[in-house]
């Protein structure tokens, strides 16, 4: 009797068992092929993923950007896979994982998505701003920041923080300097960060003038009529006032380093460089003046109010010697950049000696030659910013004017006085003309 218990027991845990055995081996959970792996871009998206079960199935994510969710009653293309927009450069990858009766069949799938594609995209890549034009925007695509690489004469305007997508970024550029008809560089746009398949890129400003020759009142501006003297405060108060690019002063330096305006060496007996300045400042002008110093000439220049001002074109002497054409270039570039009066200044000398010397103290400098014995050439390839030459000497140089252009040096012709030599310089497209009758120029030029 026991036996046939035993016996009964036996078929019954033996089909139990098959029973359970059988159930799981009917349960079937598949990915369709070719679906195992998912991509998407970085934007967000969803893709249908067809899975084929007998039984209903649960469905996870290992990561919180990807969300799964199955739809029972569709026969295919039943599991959705969202995922949410990527904002890093970086890919990223999530499990999606799908379980049936009881998580004792379990299949995974594999989500990638890639990181953000930098895009850098310019509505231009040249710019050309004509005569009295400054400012000028850019348009920008990005996705990434992006920041402004500059020449000095290009500034930002307030407002052209980083936006990602389209936006329009605002720049200004400074005044060209006098005499110069061209400027040109690279505004250049670039990543903060550095990126593969991202190169910089240049946008090229180009910068241009309308000629107009511009006048240089000599020894400042003065007349007879009036009794106002050569080199004094009162003819640079008169150029000023005349309007005129700038106004031309002599300068010489005392034994104890007073910087003196005079033309000549000597005044009233009095040698200047070889003299201290107690027995100078008694001298008077022919109206009534003290001799100048520069620095009451650099006082009145930086009084200027008017957006082009004047400037002093400092004319250093020769000295008896390099020594004191040396203490003289030293004290006049000190005084000038002491009272930051740079902008309002621009240097010529007969001396190779001082222009090489103001050239090699500050290569920005504005110097220009005056003794008309070197050719556009050999200027540009000394650093200087232009030639200033006796009328007769560019006479006889006629190429030079031309040659000077091309080497981007300015041109400056002195010291014309008659209005017949004056349109004839102003033809030739000079930048300067130097003159004892300024007004004159200015009715000429105004015609």
């Amino acid at each position: 009797m026991m036996c046939k218990y035993l016996k009964i027991f036996w078929i019954v845990l033996f089909a139990g068992c098959s029973s359970q055995k059988d159930d799981s081996e009917l349960f079937s959970l598949e990915i369709e092929p070719g679906q195992q792996v998912q991509h998407f871009s970085a934007e967000a998206g969803f893709n249908w993923v067809t899975i084929t079960a007998n039984y209903s199935v649960e469905v996870s994510s290992s990561q919180e950007w990807c969300t799964p969710f199955m739809m029972p009653d569709y026969t295919t293309k039943n599991l959705r896979i969202t995922v949410a927009k990527n904002t890093s450069m970086e890919a990223r990858t999530a499990t999606v994982s799908l379980s049936g009766m009881e998580a004792k069949k379990i299949i995974n799938m594999t989500v990638h998505q890639a990181g953000v594609t930098p895009v850098v995209k310019v509505g231009k890549t040249t710019v050309e701003l004509q005569d009295g034009v400054f400012d000028f925007t850019l348009d920008v695509t990005s996705n990434v920041p992006v920041v402004f690489d500059k020449p000095a004469w290009i500034t930002e305007k307030p407002g052209n923080a980083w936006e990602s997508g389209v936006k329009t970024y605002a720049f200004t550029a400074a005044p060209m300097p006098a005499g110069t008809l061209l400027r040109e560089g690279d505004l250049t746009v670039r990543t903060v960060e550095t990126f593969a398949g991202v190169p910089p890129i240049p946008v090229h400003v180009t910068q241009t003038t309308v000629h107009r020759t511009r006048i240089i009142a000599h020894r400042g501006y003065w007349t007879k009529s009036t009794g106002t003297a050569q080199n004094s405060l009162a003819s640079l108060r008169n150029a000023i006032e005349l309007g005129v690019y700038g106004s031309e002063l002599d300068v010489w330096i005392t034994t104890d380093n007073v910087l003196i305006l005079n033309h000549d060496a000597t005044y009233d007996g009095v040698n200047i460089e070889n003299s201290p300045y107690a027995v100078i400042e008694p001298l008077r002008l022919s109206n009534g003046e003290p001799l100048p110093t520069l620095q009451q000439c650099i006082d009145i220049a930086k009084q200027q109010t008017q957006p082009n001002k004047t400037k002093l074109i400092i004319e250093i002497k020769t000295h008896s010697n390099n020594t004191n054409n040396k203490r003289c270039v030293d004290a006049v570039v000190k005084m000038v950049n002491d009272s930051k009066a740079a902008d309002l200044v621009d240097y010529i000398a007969f001396s190779s000696y001082v222009c090489e010397e103001l050239i090699k103290s500050n290569p920005q400098h504005q110097v220009a030659y005056l003794n008309g014995n070197l050719t556009p050439a050999s200027l540009k390839s000394a650093g200087y910013w232009g030639l200033d030459y006796e009328q007769g000497v560019l006479r006889s140089n006629t190429a030079w004017i031309s040659q000077a252009k091309a080497a981007g040096l300015t041109t400056n012709v002195w010291t014309v006085d008659d209005a017949m030599a004056m349109r004839y310089f102003i033809s030739e497209g000079v930048d300067f003309i130097t003159t004892n009758y300024p007004q004159t120029l200015k009715e000429l030029l105004n015609d």
